[in-house]
């Protein structure tokens, strides 16, 4: 069985991840970060917070760990980030296995308030967790990378080969807008399907209708990959293959043409 071509936009390294897991369960991966990421200068801490939040994978990976922190309450907004940081030597970590929504929730469950919080992340975060937490808690924010878009002539070997590649894996709303302008204006008529780990991740699809967008139930990677992994399964290798996949998440379908998710 000749295998479908997949284009990984995430970044760098976590894209070889995901290209390991689509490997395992078939799929010939092809990783073109659509974002690559840009580590800040350190900036020391001048108090020690009551608590750390981590609202992703490379926020953990960016920040310098310190002993001195390593016993207090870490709040990571998905299991990944949340096993990165216990790697790292957090002893305290809560992981709110969802979006910045679900960690606010584990944020006020375990940790009472008031209390200063130090949340480390992105340049530009894509939520404001200290609006959506209220005055209760004081969030000062600790900016360790930013996000950059990929030179569009970076991914000129992809589009050499798109017209073989059946599905586009997109893990945020940013890679999703990047993509989505760079089909836009170099293969308009693809006519392959958008893996989207949220709604927000798709809605740039939206311009391009021959495209089909498919919307992870869950914002992880486990439920973004499920449903790509069930089309697959065509008998009890591949089934074997897709082990350490989240087969019950699936997705939901939709031509953006039609669709009204935001």
């Amino acid at each position: 069985m000749t295998k479908e071509l997949v284009w990984v936009t995430r970044t760098d390294p976590f894209n070889r991840l995901t290209a390991k897991r689509l490997a395992g369960a078939g799929y010939d991966p092809l990783s073109a970060p659509a974002l690559r990421v840009v580590a800040m200068p350190a900036r020391p801490l001048t108090a020690v917070p009551d608590a750390l939040v981590f609202t992703s994978l490379n926020g953990v990976r960016m920040h310098r760990f310190s002993p001195a922190l390593a016993n207090l309450p870490v709040f990571a907004v998905g299991d990944h980030s949340a096993r990165f940081a216990r790697g790292r030597g957090y002893s305290r970590v809560t992981s709110a296995a969802g979006n910045i929504a679900d960690l606010c929730g584990a944020i006020r469950l375990g940790l009472n308030a008031p209390a200063e919080i130090l949340h480390v992340g992105a340049v530009s975060p894509a939520g404001n967790l200290a609006a959506m937490l209220g005055s209760s808690y004081r969030v000062r924010r600790l900016p360790v990378y930013d996000i950059e878009e990929s030179d569009p002539r970076d991914l000129e070997w992809i589009a050499g080969r798109l017209e073989a590649i059946g599905h586009i894996i997109v893990h945020s709303p940013r890679a999703g807008r990047h993509v989505a302008r760079w089909l836009g204006a170099d293969m308009p008529d693809w006519t392959g399907v958008a893996h989207c780990i949220s709604p927000a991740a798709a809605e740039p699809f939206r311009a391009l209708p021959r495209i089909t967008a498919r919307i992870s139930h869950r914002p992880d990677e486990r439920s973004l990959l499920s449903a790509l992994v069930e089309n697959r399964r065509q008998g009890s290798s591949i089934a074997a293959a897709a082990h350490g996949f989240d087969r019950s998440g699936g997705c939901r379908q939709v031509r953006m043409v039609e669709s009204g998710h935001a």
